[in-house]
Order: C-alpha cells, then sequence, then structure tokens
C-alpha cells in the first residue's frame, strides 16, 4: 500500500513538473507585457540602466535631428539625482554619461572653454530640432543651438542654447564618454517611478 502511494505521489509530481515547464516555453498571450531586451537605441520609460553601482530608471528621451543627423539622451533618475546618457552612431558607437553643472558659458560661444580650471576646445556645433518621445505633455521643446567641447583627457562639455536673444537660456552637462558594454539594460513596465 505504501508503495502504491509513493507511485502516485511521484506520478503527481512529474506531471506538476511537465505544466509548469510547459507554461514557461509558451510564448506570452496576447495583452499581456512582453519583456525583450533592451538596447541603447530603444529604451523605454521606466526602464533600469546600471551604471555606476547603482541602478537608474530612464525618465525621458529625447531624439535630436541635426538635418538629418539623430542621436538619443536619455534622462536617467536615482531618487534625487540625474544623469543623462547620450547616445551617437555616426561612423562608430559613441556614448556619453554625462550630468548637469552650473556653468554660463560667454555668448557667442568661443572654440575655447575653461571650466572648473579645464581647457576644452570645440569639436562640433549646429543646431537640431529635439522631440521628447517618452512625455506626455511638451513632447516639442524645440529647437536649440548646440556645441561640444572636449578635453585633453577626453572628457566633454556640452552646451545646448535654448530660445534667442536676451531670453536665451544655457543648459550645460559635463562628463565622460564611456565604454557602452559597462552599462547594463533591463526592461522595465514602462511606467514611471518618479511622476
Amino acid at each position: 500500500m505504501a508503495v502504491l502511494v509513493l507511485l502516485v505521489l511521484l506520478a503527481v509530481g512529474v506531471v506538476l513538473l511537465v505544466v509548469q515547464r510547459s507554461r514557461r516555453l509558451r510564448p506570452p498571450r496576447s495583452g499581456t507585457l512582453a519583456l525583450r531586451e533592451r538596447t541603447l537605441f530603444d529604451l523605454q520609460l521606466g526602464d533600469i540602466v546600471q551604471a555606476d553601482g547603482r541602478d537608474w530608471v530612464v525618465e525621458d528621451r529625447l531624439l535630436y535631428d541635426d538635418e538629418g543627423f539623430q542621436w538619443l539622451e536619455y534622462l536617467l533618475r536615482d531618487g534625487e539625482v540625474a544623469r543623462w546618457l547620450v547616445v551617437c552612431e555616426d561612423d562608430w558607437l559613441e556614448v556619453s554619461w554625462l550630468e548637469s553643472v552650473p556653468f554660463r558659458p560667454p555668448l557667442p560661444l568661443p572654440r575655447q572653454l575653461s571650466w572648473q580650471g579645464r581647457a576644452y576646445t570645440l569639436q562640433e556645433q549646429g543646431r537640431a530640432s529635439v522631440t521628447a518621445t517618452l512625455r506626455r505633455m511638451n513632447r516639442r521643446p524645440g529647437s536649440c543651438r548646440y556645441a561640444d567641447y572636449t578635453a585633453e583627457d577626453g572628457d566633454v562639455l556640452c552646451v545646448e542654447l535654448w530660445g534667442s536673444g536676451e531670453d536665451q537660456e544655457a543648459e550645460v552637462t559635463a562628463g565622460k564618454r564611456i565604454d557602452p558594454a559597462s552599462l547594463g539594460l533591463l526592461p522595465g513596465d514602462g511606467r514611471s517611478v518618479y511622476r
């Protein structure tokens, strides 16, 4: 009798194991959120970027377009701390890790800038239209003039000028270029953590 009970329990266990494995292999039903691997080109609201030993949540995605040449800037947050992840693909992939800094550059923008005792040289400049793809409101912030500067060690200083004339506002970010392989990218649930 005990052998029969043991065989029945073993059979039930095998059936449960088979059912559980078949559920894992089945594709998600339509209407459920399928989590897929992320790349630097398709990060979405709520996704996680692992960098500097922290988990950063994607809160916004800006698409810049300078007469057909495009690049992405992601606003990432970890609590009250924010960073910008800039992804630019030209001849090769360039990824920059930037933070906003309190610096008012002289206007018009010169070929050389000095910030925190370091010299930065102008690398490129232009005008770009900007579209915010993850916002509900203010999806078209407009256009800005931009200028990208680099220091001798490769650190970067980026200037964006919004508006015109005396009402012109400068947004300045500073940081460094990073190896894209140093980042961890995890899909989120498509919702903002901070809004």
